[in-house]
């Protein structure tokens, strides 16, 4: 039996600073409490890894759960059912398209994230 690792499936997840900015002052604004992720910790693999290596992307993550239960879990399944899971894909949902109207609304933040994005793929 011989086996060759294959390529890297997942590429490096690169979220957009401004852009991330940009959707925490939505969550907040919203009453939702957010920090922003120290890029350096990985937290797990994705394919969203791959979108963000050819568009600015951000990939946030929003509290339905107590900090100690893990993502993929029984328990944050049960959380994502829950009344609070609903209200934190709904506030997500809702601070998305608030951020896509900050963009419409300011040529000059996308020029800014556009800036990142080429300067990270430099």
């Amino acid at each position: 039996l011989e086996y060759q690792w294959g390529r890297v499936r997942y590429a490096t997840l690169r979220n957009n600073p401004t852009l991330a900015r940009l959707f925490r002052q939505n969550m907040q604004s919203l009453g939702r409490k957010m920090q922003l992720s120290d890029p350096s910790k990985a937290f797990g693999s994705t394919d969203m890894g791959n979108v963000s290596q050819i568009v600015p992307s951000i990939h946030p993550t929003v509290a339905i759960a107590p900090v100690e239960v893990a993502a993929h879990s029984p328990e944050f399944a049960s959380a994502a059912a829950s009344e609070a899971g609903i209200k934190g894909l709904l506030d997500a949902a809702k601070a998305l398209a608030m951020t896509v109207v900050d963009l419409v609304a300011s040529p000059e933040i996308v020029i800014r994230i556009k800036q990142e994005f080429d300067k990270a793929n430099d």
